[in-house]
């Protein structure tokens, strides 16, 4: 499975930070509309959480597109790999972030401070003990607009 793939597969990505603002509505899909790169993308053995890889930290990279129309586009770079994209469509509540693809979904609880995102929790599946093996993991992502 690509990592893309891993981000992103059906059931997976969820967790949460902080409010929004005190009146529970959260961050507006205009607010949300831009293109934010990861400063840590980070993947947590859900078996052993001391096991964990930050795929930036590494070399790697995931830009987020969020664009106006409700779509998005997830760009994945690993090194030593062939770079990743998915795409679909995007929702959002007061603190939960939906990525609608294929045949899946991504929910991510979310915080938005100013031009910070915090995406928090995924469940997906990663090689985080270097085995050749996918483990499943909880999938961390601190995105920053640009």
């Amino acid at each position: 499975m690509t990592t893309a793939g891993r981000i992103l597969v059906a059931g997976l990505v969820a967790g949460a930070v902080g409010a929004c603002g005190g009146d529970g509505t959260g961050p507006s899909e205009q607010t949300l509309t831009a293109t934010w790169h990861a400063t840590k993308a980070e993947f947590v053995s859900v078996v052993n959480p001391a096991q964990k890889v930050d795929l930036v930290a590494i070399g790697g990279s995931v830009v987020l597109t969020l664009n106006a129309n409700n779509t998005f586009t997830m760009t994945t770079t690993t090194p030593g790999k062939p770079v990743e994209q998915v795409s679909g469509t995007w929702s959002s509540s007061t603190d939960v972030l939906t990525l609608t693809y294929g045949l899946g979904n991504s929910q991510f609880d979310m915080a938005l401070n100013g031009d910070m995102l915090l995406l928090t929790g995924a469940n997906g599946s990663f090689d985080v003990n270097g085995d050749s093996v996918d483990d499943e993991v909880k999938v961390n992502l601190t995105l920053l607009r640009s």
